[in-house]
C-alpha cells in the first residue's frame, strides 16, 4: 500500500525549517547591491582552437567615478611554453544601471581598448633570438549582473565582439565572445570568483579564477 505523502512537517521538522528561515532572513545582505570601484586578480588560461594553452596571470579593477559610468583596466601575462609569451592590455569605460525588476539587477556595457603583444625567444648552439609582436583593437560587450535569491552569490553574463588589426602570429583578428562568471561573496569586500569565455573564429576558450575586493562604505 502506497504511504500517503505527509501534508505538515512534523513539530522538530517545523522547528527546525523556522530556524532556517530566520537563520536566512536574518543574515546580513552582503551582495545585494552592486559596486563598481575594485580591484582584482588571479590565475588565467587560455586556449585558442588549434593552438597550444597558455597560463599565467590576470589583474583587474574598476573606479566608478559617476552613477553610471566606471573606468575600467586589466593586465594579463600568459605563458605558453617554448619561449612564448604573451601581454595582454585593456583600458576602456563602463556603464551600468539598475533595472526595474524585483530582484537586484544591472545592465552593464563595456568598451575596451585592446593591446597584445606577444613575444618569443629561441635559443639555439650559436646564440639566442628574440622578437615580439603587437597587436591593437577594440571590444564591446553588454549583459547583465544578477542577485539570485541565495545570497552572498552573484552571476553575470556578457556578450561581446572584438576585433584586432593584421597579426600573423595572434589566433585570431576578430571574433564574437560570451562570457559566464559566478561570484561569492566571502565577506563583505571580498568575493571569490570563477569565469569562462567562449569564442568564434579560433577564438577557443578562457577561464579565470581569483578574488575581487571592493571599496564601499
Amino acid at each position: 500500500m502506497k504511504k500517503p505523502f505527509p501534508r505538515s512537517l512534523p513539530a522538530p521538522g517545523r522547528t527546525l525549517a523556522a530556524i532556517l528561515v530566520l537563520a536566512l532572513l536574518s543574515a546580513p545582505v552582503w551582495a545585494q547591491s552592486f559596486h563598481y570601484t575594485y580591484v582584482g586578480g588571479g590565475f588565467a588560461s587560455y586556449s585558442p582552437n588549434g593552438g597550444s594553452s597558455g597560463n599565467g596571470l590576470d589583474l583587474f579593477g574598476s573606479y566608478n567615478f559617476n552613477p553610471h559610468f566606471n573606468f575600467l583596466a586589466g593586465y594579463e601575462y600568459l605563458g605558453y611554453g617554448g619561449g612564448v609569451s604573451a601581454n595582454n592590455l585593456d583600458l576602456g569605460v563602463g556603464f551600468h544601471t539598475r533595472l526595474p525588476t524585483r530582484q537586484s539587477l544591472d545592465f552593464i556595457a563595456e568598451a575596451l581598448f585592446l593591446h597584445d603583444e606577444f613575444d618569443v625567444s629561441a635559443c639555439r648552439p650559436f646564440g639566442c633570438i628574440a622578437s615580439s609582436t603587437g597587436t591593437s583593437g577594440f571590444e564591446i560587450a553588454g549583459g547583465v549582473r544578477w542577485h539570485p535569491p541565495l545570497r552572498r552569490l552573484e552571476i553575470d553574463g556578457l556578450l561581446g565582439v572584438n576585433t584586432f588589426g593584421s597579426c600573423t602570429d595572434c589566433p585570431f583578428s576578430s571574433a564574437a565572445t560570451v562570457t559566464g562568471e559566478a561570484q561569492y561573496y566571502f565577506l563583505k569586500h571580498l568575493s571569490g570568483d570563477a569565469a569562462i569565455t567562449v569564442g568564434t573564429n579560433n577564438y577557443g576558450n578562457q577561464f579565470t579564477l581569483g578574488v575581487t575586493y571592493y571599496f564601499f562604505r
